[in-house]
């Protein structure tokens, strides 16, 4: 479990702690041959009580700069995940999440797109996804209601259209929050729902598997 971890915590001990851990968290993302570290962790990150939005900032910098740092030479990707004021008060919009990435001036900090959380903005989410390329390097597959893609009333085809547009070449990845419909279920129908939208529109097979991942 993430506990004792924070990366915009009063105490400096806190954050270091915190830093060491992400780089280990790269360590092995690396080890295990992988590219892309999604940081979400909405209480981890969330201000605590007398914690100016300013220094929120400035802390979370300073404690994610040794990863992302490290992650360079790994040839893995932190992406920062915007979330929804229900879950953190830290970075709840796309733009912030990348007026947040660009600080580091580092092709090794990136921002993750996650359907159910740009659902929390005023804007539309494929308006979302045109205006955050090339910033983006992941995307997350969901319904608001904690389902996955189709289970809810999410189209994805605008979504799915906007992706297309901008070039995005990514992995798509569904995640779940709600389970109740069961783990076979939940996948097949998703990964069913994500082939249907993702087709070309004179393509009427599925499209190829690597292009989604459930």
């Amino acid at each position: 479990k993430t506990e004792g971890f924070h990366v915009t915590h009063p105490d400096e001990s806190v954050r270091a702690r915190t830093a060491r851990y992400c780089e280990e968290l790269v360590r092995f993302c690396s080890d295990l041959g992988g590219r892309i570290i999604v940081f979400g962790s909405p209480k981890q990150r969330s201000k605590l009580p007398g914690v100016t939005n300013a220094q929120a900032w400035a802390w979370a910098i300073e404690t994610m700069t040794p990863a992302v740092r490290l992650a360079q030479t790994k040839n893995v990707t932190i992406c920062f995940e915007p979330l929804a004021p229900a879950e953190t008060d830290f970075i709840n919009t796309a733009d912030e999440a990348i007026k947040f990435a660009r600080v580091f001036n580092s092709p090794a900090a990136r921002i993750i797109l996650d359907v159910k959380a740009m659902c929390s903005e005023s804007r539309p989410v494929p308006e979302i996804i045109r205006t955050s390329a090339p910033h983006f390097a992941h995307f997350h597959a969901n319904d608001r209601n904690l389902k996955g893609p189709g289970f809810g009333d999410v189209d994805f085809r605008p979504i799915a259209a906007a992706l297309r547009k901008v070039g995005y070449s990514g992995y798509v990845s569904v995640e779940v929050f709600d389970f109740s419909d069961g783990p076979e279920t939940i996948a097949t129908r998703s990964l069913s729902y994500l082939k249907e939208v993702f087709a070309p529109a004179e393509q009427t097979g599925p499209t190829r598997d690597s292009e989604v991942t459930a």
